[in-house]
């Protein structure tokens, strides 16, 4: 799919809205996150907020702004609440920020300055900065390998390539053009927590520029117990979903083989999660069900492609492992 877009805007100035889903928020890191935008050296237009059927105690911390506008809905999760969002957007750009993350002073200003022609559909990107509950940086190998990975990803010329290989698009980064939606369309419940990825997928796919900041960090993600990363299960499922979606849409071979191999892989993965939780018996059915797939990809995978760098390592990491605990599972009394 490629999508073409034609661009008038002679003498019209950019305008963003910032878009945030709320539900029953922290305070402090909420008021945190909206004042980095209203604070932006580049003005946004407006700031829509939507409360995702929670309580609506967080209008307690909101500054005095005309810029924030803010809506309520019934609760449907986060990809329903950014698309109602998209649809009260008045803005030119939108850029997304979640709840408990927030902006440096010049985020907009400086991905702004990436879009080099006035008005282009187009998707810009950054890299972010981790913090913990306190705020305070955390200097551990997670947030070197965070980094790490994004300046090693868009080292690509085609950015589809390091997408299918996995996200390294963190959701409080993207500035994306309004008729971008237009053309792919909204967020996918469906593939909640990881509809952002999907989305940034189909995009990439779609043709439309992709462009990438490389000076530093101008978002910060913060890590807590809440994150929704922490649901290794959900998240795992929400992957795979992703991967199946795609590859049914019709991908470009190489890209298809990436996703097809790392799919593989991942339902292994999950089914790992089975066996942790102690349910033997369904870990021991899908891994009869997966594992002959994973074997497969791991001898065909291409010794040479970058974006599976260590691939046959890793499935047979994962072979040995699930093989391991098949086994062992077999002796347990819970089964």
């Amino acid at each position: 799919m490629s999508c073409s877009f034609q661009t008038n805007h002679e003498g019209t100035p950019f305008s963003v809205s910032a878009v945030m889903a709320v539900y029953n928020p922290k305070p402090e890191f909420f008021r945190q996150a909206v004042l980095s935008v209203l604070g932006q050296t580049m003005p946004v237009l407006e700031l829509v907020l939507v409360n995702d059927g929670g309580s609506d105690e967080f209008k307690s911390v909101l500054p005095d702004d005309d810029r924030i506008r803010v809506f309520t809905k019934p609760n449907e999760g986060v990809a329903a609440t950014r698309n109602f969002a998209i649809k009260q957007c008045r803005g030119e750009y939108i850029a997304f920020l979640d709840q408990d993350d927030y902006w440096y002073s010049d985020k907009l200003a400086e991905q702004m300055a990436m879009i080099s022609v006035k008005g282009e559909a187009c998707m810009v990107i950054s890299p972010v900065d981790i913090v913990d509950n306190q705020g305070v940086p955390i200097i551990k190998q997670n947030r070197k390998k965070v980094t790490n990975r994004y300046f090693r990803k868009i080292a690509h010329p085609d950015i589809r390539f390091p997408l299918a290989d996995g996200n390294f698009i963190y959701s409080s980064t993207p500035l994306i053009h309004r008729r971008v939606f237009e053309c792919v369309g909204l967020f996918d419940s469906f593939t909640q927590p990881h509809d952002d990825w999907d989305m940034y997928l189909r995009i990439a796919l779609a043709g439309i520029s992709v462009h990438c900041y490389r000076e530093r960090a101008l978002s910060v993600w913060r890590m807590h117990d809440s994150n929704e990363s922490q649901k290794r299960m959900a998240m795992m499922l929400s992957k795979c979903e992703v991967e199946w979606k795609i590859l049914q849409g019709g991908v470009p071979e190489p890209v298809a083989k990436i996703m097809h191999s790392n799919l593989a892989l991942d339902q292994i993965v999950m089914d790992n999660l089975w066996y942790n939780e102690r349910e033997f018996a369904r870990f021991r059915e899908t891994v009869r069900r997966d594992l002959p797939g994973l074997m497969r990809c791991a001898v065909n995978s291409g010794r040479h492609d970058r974006y599976v760098t260590g691939y046959r390592k890793r499935a047979a990491s994962a072979i040995i492992k699930s093989a391991r605990r098949y086994l062992l599972s077999l002796f347990s009394r819970q089964r």
